[in-house]
């Protein structure tokens, strides 16, 4: 098969062997995948293990093929395997499985290889159908609406009103898993205005350049008048004052540490970007107004299956997300503009071209 293969920082495209299905898995042929934030976030850590070596121990670092958002075409199922699914059937898959270090996830690690290829396994398990008519490239996207969508599910404590900081897949993928579910008003933070458009489009009624104005600031224009903070002071303390949503959507270095001391009382942080950098806090301003952070992981199946139901009932909506489309042989590239170009979000690369 052809692999886009990740060691240090480079990604080159190679040639390597063709992965054989065991019982329980099947062998299938990406048509299309999708890079994450969290491959930018693996490839920034593989560099910084790379930096300072040299020839053999550079040429040890391990190989990963990338790529857990994808749509694929069934090849073959292993010996032994059940499923309903047939030989050039379309499907789309939950991309984790189980290794002899425990769970781990199918592209983001050396021993299970992604969609960056034209071949690939996948546990037949966790394997789902893709509708008839529903094109391949927006059949990919439903890992990561996914993602939105079970972030929007933990926030539990406050209906609304809703902050989305930061308009890259994940956070447009929240934006728009909110206005499904009604739970207006959203505003949405971005420095890109692209990403601000986009937000726009699925759903934010306003939309802020966070190096124009803070987004802590517009609770006014959101009808929300945030609580009183102190328990000392008089108010009916039987149920919990009305909060706001915060979704941490960027990832980026210091954005954590910034809601917290922003937040009005009572706000329910969902910490959703993929952050493998240290953060510093001030647990006291968190206690002084009671906040709540929660951080929200992957998804859940019942909501993989809602993500890609969601898609075949709104594909216009799901398509603003995709930027751009690339074959195989620009995988580097794709990699390279979307840590460089804000304006990008969702880059497809198509392995079998």
């Amino acid at each position: 098969m052809r692999a886009a293969v990740l060691q240090g920082h480079a990604i080159t495209v190679e040639d390597m062997p063709d992965p054989v299905p065991a019982r329980g898995q099947l062998l299938v042929r990406p048509l299309m995948t999708g890079i994450c934030g969290s491959d930018l976030s693996l490839r920034k850590q593989m560099t910084a293990l790379e930096h300072g070596l040299e020839g053999a121990a550079k040429a040890g670092l391990p190989k990963i093929v990338p790529g857990h958002e994808f749509c694929a075409e069934l090849v073959e199922a292993g010996p032994g395997t059940e499923t309903a699914l047939r030989p050039g059937a379309r499907l789309t898959a939950v991309p984790f499985t189980h290794g002899h270090a425990g769970p781990q996830t199918i592209g983001l690690s050396p021993v299970f290889s992604g969609g960056l290829a034209t071949l690939c396994l996948v546990d037949a398990e966790r394997t789902f159908a893709v509708p008839d008519g529903m094109p391949a490239d927006l059949a990919a996207l439903t890992e990561p609406l996914a993602v939105g969508a079970h972030a929007v599910n933990v926030a539990t404590r406050n209906r609304a009103p809703n902050v989305v900081i930061g308009c890259g897949p994940v956070g447009l993928a929240v934006i728009l898993s909110l206005r499904l579910q009604g739970r207006g008003p959203i505003l949405a933070a971005d420095f890109s205005a692209q990403r601000r458009a986009r937000a726009a489009e699925l759903g934010a009624d306003i939309v802020v350049d966070p190096a124009e104005s803070s987004p802590y600031e517009r609770w006014g224009d959101l009808g929300f008048k945030p609580a009183l903070m102190s328990p000392l002071l008089e108010r009916e303390l039987r149920e919990r004052p009305k909060g706001c949503n915060i979704f941490e959507c960027s990832g980026a270095p210091g954005v954590l540490g910034q809601i917290i001391a922003s937040a009005p009382g009572h706000a329910h942080i969902i910490v959703v970007g993929v952050c493998p950098h240290e953060e510093k806090v001030t647990p006291l301003e968190g206690i002084l107004r009671e906040l709540t952070v929660d951080f929200s992981f992957a998804y859940r199946p019942a909501e993989f299956t809602e993500s890609l139901a969601m898609i075949a009932a709104h594909p216009d909506l799901a398509a603003r997300l995709i930027t751009s489309h690339l074959p195989l042989a620009e995988t580097e590239t794709a990699f390279d503009r979307l840590s460089s170009n804000p304006d990008e979000v969702k880059i497809l690369i198509t392995p079998q071209h």
